[in-house]
């Protein structure tokens, strides 16, 4: 199926806006150890974290012990919430890394 010029056209600013939008945002995926109970402890990394400059969204996963993190990396940077959610609790916090992005990192390597 060709694609014609004019048929592309409504398409473009969609896609421009997009961009724009969700440039910067990368997620993060945190490991929290130590919560004991799924109201205040998790009520504690959500309140810590969405204070962070830069942070968009937070979801704790009480049962999993993780934080997924929605920011801009223009603003913070993964690392500089772990640090935060360190120094602002009692909790063993981690960065987790996605098994697709070790996959990635190793293809690099070897190439």
């Amino acid at each position: 199926m060709k694609v014609q010029g004019d048929n592309m056209k409504p398409i473009i600013p969609i896609l421009f806006i997009s961009s724009i939008l969700f440039a910067g945002d990368n997620t993060a995926k945190i490991k929290v150890n130590g919560m004991m109970c799924s109201y205040s402890c998790v009520s504690k990394v959500n309140t810590v974290i969405k204070n962070i400059d830069g942070v968009k969204s937070c979801r704790v996963d009480f049962d999993r012990g993780e934080a997924t993190v929605l920011y801009d990396d223009k603003k913070v940077g993964s690392k500089d919430i772990v640090n935060v959610l360190t120094k602002n609790t009692d909790f063993k916090v981690s960065e987790l890394t996605d098994d697709i992005e070790l996959d990635k990192k190793l293809m690099e390597k070897t190439i």
